[in-house]
C-alpha cells in the first residue's frame, strides 16, 4: 500500500510582523494586491490577485492566480489558474482552471477544478456537480464526495462519505467511519487502513478492495508519546526563552501586558490581522524562485515570534497577579510567569476547548509583540535615533 496522509494538527503555521507592504492596497506589474475587513470584487481581475480580508465575496473572473485570506471567504467567479485559499469557512461555487489549494475549518467546493484539489479542513465538501479532473489530496476531519474525481482519492480522515464516482484508486487512512453509498462508484482499487473494516457495497469497487487492519493501542501509545514530547521540549523551549526576556528586557515585555490590558481589542485584531499577513506574505514569497529563500527566513521568524506570543500572552495573564506598576524582582516576574507558562501548555491539552483558548491568548500575545514593537520604532523616531 502506498503510504498516506496522515490528520496531524497543523499547528505552528504562525506569525511575524511581516512584510508592511501587505498593510496597503497596491498595484504593480502582473500583481493586484487588496487589503480589507471586507472585500468584495465585482470587477474582472486580469492579472494575479492577492486578498486578505475577514470577510471576502470574489464575484468576478480572474484571469491569473488567486491567494485569499480571510475568516468567510465566498469564491463565485472563476479563476483561470491556480487557486490558494485559507479561511474560517470558504465556499467555491466558480470553477478553477488549474490547482486548488486550501485550508479551512469548513470547505465546499461547488464548481470544477481543472487539476488537483489539496485540502485541509475540518469538514470538506465536494458538491454533487463539482469535476475534479486531477486527484483529491485530503486531511479532513469529515470528507463528503457527491462529485466526480477524474484520478485518485488520497489522504487522512476522521471520517469519509462517498456518494460520487472516483474514476481511479482510493487510498486513505480513515480514524472513524468509512460510509459509501450504493451508487458510488470507484473505477480503480480501494485500499484503505482504519481501526475496524468498513462495509463495502456489491458493485461499488471495480478493482480490488484491501484492508489494513491498526492496533488501536499501539497507535494511540505512539501519538501519546509523540505528544507530550513535542509539548515537552516546546515548554523548556518557552521557558527558556522566558528568562532571556527576564533578564535582558524585562520592561519591554511588562511594556507589552500593560499595553494589552489597556485595550484588549485592539491587541487582539492586530494580532488576527499579523497573523493572516504573515500567511500571505509567506504564499507571496514562496510563489518565485528568487522568494524561497526569504520565505524560509520567514519561515524560521515566525517559529520565533510563536514563542514570543505565548510569553507576551503569559505576561497579560501576570498583570491580574503582579502589580506592573511597582518594581518587581526579576525572579519574582520569572517564577509567576513561568508558572502561567506551565499553565498555558497544560490548557492546550484540554479536548475541544484547550485549542479555542490557546489560540485566543496566542492572537493575544502576538498583538502585544507587535505594538510594542511599534512604540519602540515610534520612541526612536522621537529621540531622532532612526
Amino acid at each position: 500500500m502506498e503510504p498516506s496522509l496522515t490528520s496531524t494538527s497543523m499547528k505552528k503555521l504562525i506569525t511575524l510582523f511581516v512584510s508592511f507592504f501587505l498593510m496597503t492596497s497596491t498595484t504593480a506589474a502582473a500583481v493586484t494586491l487588496n487589503v480589507s475587513e471586507n472585500l468584495v470584487i465585482d470587477r474582472t481581475v486580469v492579472d494575479d490577485l492577492y486578498i486578505v480580508a475577514a470577510n471576502a465575496d470574489v464575484n468576478s473572473d480572474i484571469a491569473g492566480d488567486l491567494y485569499i485570506t480571510g475568516g468567510q471567504v465566498n469564491i463565485n467567479g472563476n479563476v483561470l489558474e491556480d487557486l490558494v485559499v485559507g479561511g474560517g469557512r470558504v465556499v467555491i461555487n466558480g470553477n478553477v482552471g488549474d490547482d486548488i489549494r486550501v485550508v479551512g475549518g469548513q470547505v465546499v467546493v461547488n464548481g470544477s477544478v481543472g487539476d488537483d484539489l489539496i485540502v485541509a479542513g475540518g469538514q470538506v465538501d465536494l458538491g454533487r456537480e463539482s469535476v475534479v479532473s486531477g486527484s483529491i489530496i485530503a486531511g479532513a476531519g469529515v470528507l463528503t464526495i457527491d462529485g466526480r474525481v477524474m484520478e485518485d482519492v488520497r489522504g487522512g480522515v476522521g471520517a469519509l462519505i462517498l456518494n460520487g464516482l472516483v474514476d481511479r484508486n482510493v487510498v486513505v487512512t480513515v480514524e472513524d467511519s468509512l460510509d459509501i453509498d450504493p451508487a458510488a462508484r470507484i473505477g480503480g482499487n480501494l485500499e484503505y487502513s482504519a481501526l475496524i473494516e468498513g462495509t463495502i457495497p456489491a458493485g461499488v469497487v471495480s478493482g480490488r478492495t484491501t484492508f489494513n487492519e491498526f492496533e488501536s493501542r499501539s497507535v494511540l501509545e505512539d501519538v501519546t508519546y509523540l505528544f507530550l514530547l513535542e509539548k515537552l521540549v516546546s515548554f523548556l523551549a518557552a521557558v527558556l526563552l522566558l528568562l532571556v526576556l527576564v533578564l535582558v528586557v524585562p520592561r519591554a515585555l511588562i511594556g507589552g501586558a500593560q499595553i494589552a490590558r489597556e485595550n484588549i481589542l485592539k491587541t487582539f485584531g492586530v494580532g488576527l490581522l499579523t497573523v493572516i499577513s504573515a500567511l500571505i506574505g509567506f504564499i507571496i514569497l514562496m510563489i518565485t524562485v528568487i522568494g524561497i529563500p526569504f520565505a524560509l527566513i520567514l519561515m524560521a521568524a515566525m517559529i520565533v515570534v510563536a514563542y514570543l506570543a505565548k510569553i507576551f500572552a503569559c505576561a497579560w495573564i501576570g498583570g491580574f497577579v503582579l502589580n506592573y506598576k511597582r518594581k518587581i524582582g526579576r525572579l519574582k516576574l520569572f517564577a509567576v510567569l513561568s508558572g502561567i507558562l506551565l499553565a498555558y501548555y497544560l490548557v492546550g491539552m484540554i479536548p475541544l476547548v484547550g485549542w479555542a483558548i490557546n489560540l485566543v491568548l496566542f492572537l493575544i500575545g502576538v498583538g502585544a509583540v507587535v505594538l510594542t514593537k511599534i512604540d519602540y520604532f515610534k520612541m526612536l523616531q522621537k529621540k531622532k535615533l532612526i
